[in-house]
């Protein structure tokens, strides 16, 4: 019995690890603003940030997988941007400094579930 109810915890961990935290982020992200140490403007030719729902994501040549931890977006290829942060489950604001500039970029979901 023991052995049983030990192979379904760990079946259910494997199950629960492989999915994205937050399923109700999953979809095409704009980029809706950018600001660079106090200048900024619209960036709505910039390439969309796609996370799909088997927790993989892409941006453009950047591809990887994706987990929520508390209300921070983790990109696994994302060498410079570092976590961004959910606010109103439909937006993620990435914050940074690149080159001793502070940049700000706020993404929006054009069709997740909660954007609906």
């Amino acid at each position: 019995m023991f052995r049983i109810v030990t192979a379904f915890f760990i079946l259910v961990l494997g199950i629960a690890s492989a999915a994205p935290a937050s399923s109700n982020i999953v979809g095409n992200y704009r980029c809706l603003s950018y600001n660079v140490s106090g200048g900024g403007g619209s960036c709505r030719l910039a390439p969309p940030l796609v996370l799909n729902a088997n927790g993989t994501y892409r941006m453009s040549s950047e591809h990887g997988t994706w987990r929520v931890v508390g209300d921070r977006v983790h990109l696994s290829a994302s060498k410079i941007r570092g976590p961004g942060k959910l606010v109103e489950d439909n937006r993620i604001v990435f914050e940074y400094t690149y080159h001793g500039w502070q940049h700000i970029i706020t993404y929006g979901c054009t069709d997740c579930t909660s954007a609906r």
